[in-house]
C-alpha cells in the first residue's frame, strides 16, 4: 500500500491478498479481492485449497487485465505461477524484501525465474543481511527503506496524544508487540514493569490486550487504527517487535525503541535487533523471553539515553524508497513486457530434484528420510458442509444475523462456509470462527465451491432457515 498509494492516478491498483486485514485495504481507498488463506476454516486439504486459489488468481487477473503484476511476499505460491500465464502482456515483479535468514525458505528463490524483475525495498540493517538475497541484489531493483506515511501526514504531539486519549505531560511508551503465545507473555512483562511508574504512561493496541488477558491498571488501550504511524510523535519511546515495517517506520522516524525480535521461518528480525543496538539507533534483546527485558526497558526510561538514540537516528535517517518504486513501477507499466526465453515452467525445476520438488509443493510435508518425495494434503481442515450466502448484507447485518443462521444450522462452526461482498464482514466471520470468502463478482461463487462437494445445506442469510 505504501507503493500503491504514490502510484501516478491514472494507474489503478488492486490488490488480491490471504490476509485478513483486507479490510484495511478497503479503507484505504483500493480495491481489494480476498480469498481465505490455507489455514481458515473450511479450507480442506492444501491440494485443494491450492486449485481454488489458482482459479480466483486467474479470474482476478483476467478481469483486471494488469500492466504489471507485483509479488509482494517470500514464497510465490504454485498457484501464482500456473496463474501468471493469464496475463502473457503483464510485466511480472517479485517485491522481494531482503533480510533472510541464512539457509531459509529453501527452494524459493529458483521461482525468481518466473518473474521478469524483482523490485527490493531497502533494509537499513543490510551490513547485517546473510540470507539468500543478498547475492541476487545487483540483478534487482533496489530502493530505500518502504514506509507507509511521510513527515508531513504525522500528527503533531498534542493532537496525537488527544486523538489516542493519552493524558499530556508525561513519558509516553507505546507497547506493540504483535500477537501469538510468545508475544503475549513478553507483552505482560513489559506492561507490569512499565505500567504504574510516576509520570510514565503506557499504551497498546486494545486488540492485543484482549489478548493477553487484563492489563495492569493505568495501561491506556488504543483502538486499534491504520496507520499507527500516525501517532508516533505521541510518544517518547516504544517498545516492539522488528519486522520489516515497523523497524523501518521507528527508525525513520526518530522512535527511541526496544527492539523484541520475533522467531519468524524466514525474516531475520534478531539481526535488525543487534543492528539497531550496535549502531546506538535503539535497544535489543535476544528474543521475546530474554532475561534481559526488564533491564533494557529501564534503559529506555533513561531520558539521556533516549536523547542519545535521538542523535543517532537524526544522522542515520533513511530515505523513504516508496515513490521511487512507484516511479518505476509506472515506467514499466508505460512499456511492452519481453518475455524471457525459456522452457515450460514444470520442465524448470528438473535440473536439481530435491529443490525442484520443494519448490513445486510449497504447502507439502516433505516424508521423513525420503530424498526429494513429497507427501500431499498432510494437513486439511474439516471441509464446510453448510453454506451461509451473506452477500448483499454489511458487516453490522453479518453481525446480527449470523448467530441465530449458525444455531440454525446445528453445525459447529469450522464446518459453516459463509459468502460475503462486504469486504468489512471479514472480522465478524473471523471472530465467529467460521470460514469466510469474499465474492466480487457472480463467476467467484463457482470459484469458491470447486472441490468443496462435501457441503450439504444452504442457507440465505436473513431468510427463514426453513425455506
Amino acid at each position: 500500500m505504501a507503493i500503491a498509494r504514490r502510484l501516478d492516478p491514472e494507474l489503478r491498483p488492486l490488490f488480491f491478498t490471504l490476509s485478513g486485514a483486507a479490510p484495511v485495504v478497503a479503507q484505504q481507498g483500493f480495491d481489494v479481492e480476498f480469498c481465505a488463506s490455507y489455514a481458515t476454516p473450511t479450507a480442506g486439504s492444501d491440494w485443494r485449497w491450492s486449485r481454488r486459489l489458482r482459479g480466483r488468481l486467474r479470474a482476478a487477473m483476467r478481469d483486471a487485465d494488469p500492466r504489471v503484476l507485483v509479488f509482494d511476499g517470500a514464497h510465490p505460491y504454485q498457484a501464482l505461477i500456473d496463474a501468471m500465464p493469464s496475463v502473457p502482456n503483464a510485466h511480472r515483479v517479485w517485491c522481494r524484501r531482503p533480510m533472510w535468514k541464512p539457509g531459509s525458505n529453501f527452494g524459493a528463490l529458483e521461482r525468481t525465474r518466473f518473474f521478469d524483475q524483482v523490485l527490493e525495498p531497502g533494509e537499513f540493517a543490510s551490513s547485517e543481511d546473510r540470507g539468500g538475497t543478498v547475492a541476487l541484489r545487483e540483478a534487482a531493483h533496489c530502493v530505500a527503506p518502504v514506509v507507509f506515511c511521510e513527515d508531513s501526514e504525522l500528527l503533531d504531539r498534542a493532537n496525537a496524544e488527544r486523538e489516542l486519549g493519552i493524558e499530556p505531560g508525561g513519558v509516553n511508551v507505546l507497547v506493540q508487540l504483535g500477537q501469538g503465545a510468545e508475544v503475549s507473555a513478553a507483552s505482560e512483562r513489559c506492561l507490569a514493569h512499565l505500567a504504574g511508574r510516576d509520570g510514565v504512561r503506557v499504551a497498546a493496541l486494545r486488540s492485543h490486550l484482549a489478548a493477553i488477558g487484563e492489563a495492569p491498571p493505568g495501561v491506556v488501550a488504543i483502538d486499534s487504527t491504520y496507520p499507527m504511524s500516525r501517532y508516533l510523535r505521541a510518544f517518547d519511546a516504544t517498545v516492539s517487535a522488528a519486522g520489516y515495517n515497523a523497524y523501518h517506520e521507528l527508525i525513520r522516524f526518530g522512535v527511541p525503541s526496544l527492539f523484541v525480535p520475533m522467531r519468524r521461518q524466514t525474516d531475520d528480525q534478531e539481526a535488525r535487533a543487534r543492528f539497531a543496538e550496535s549502531t546506538g539507533v535503539g535497544l535489543g534483546v535476544a528474543g521475546p523471553g530474554s532475561a534481559d527485558l526488564e533491564r533494557k526497558l529501564d534503559s529506555l526510561l533513561d531520558s539521556a539515553g533516549r536523547e542519545v538514540m535521538r542523535a543517532a537516528l537524526k544522522v542515520k535517517r533513511p530515505e523513504n524508497g516508496a515513490a521511487p518504486a512507484a516511479a518505476w513501477l509506472a515506467e514499466l507499466a508505460a512499456t511492452e513486457r519481453v518475455r524471457k526465453p525459456g522452457v515450460k515452467p514444470w520442465k524448470r525445476y528438473a535440473s536439481h530434484p530435491v529443490a525442484s520438488a520443494r519448490a513445486a509443493a510449497p504447502f507439502a510435508a516433505r516424508v521423513p528420510g525420503a530424498v526429494g518425495r513429497i507427501a500431499h494434503q498432510t494437513i486439511t481442515r474439516p471441509p464446510a458442509r453448510t453454506l451461509i450466502d451473506a452477500t448483499g448484507l454489511d458487516h453490522n447485518d453479518v453481525a446480527r444475523l449470523l448467530p441465530g443462521a449458525l444455531e440454525a444450522s446445528g453445525e459447529a462452526p469450522e464446518r459453516v462456509l459463509v459468502l460475503t461482498d462486504a469486504v468489512s464482514a471479514l472480522p465478524v466471520l473471523r471472530q465467529a470462527g467460521v470460514g469466510g470468502e469474499h465474492v466480487v463478482a457472480p463467476g467467484r461463487r463457482e470459484l469458491i465451491l470447486a472441490d468443496r462437494p462435501r457441503v450439504k445445506r444452504v442457507l440465505k442469510l436473513g431468510e427463514d432457515p426453513g425455506n
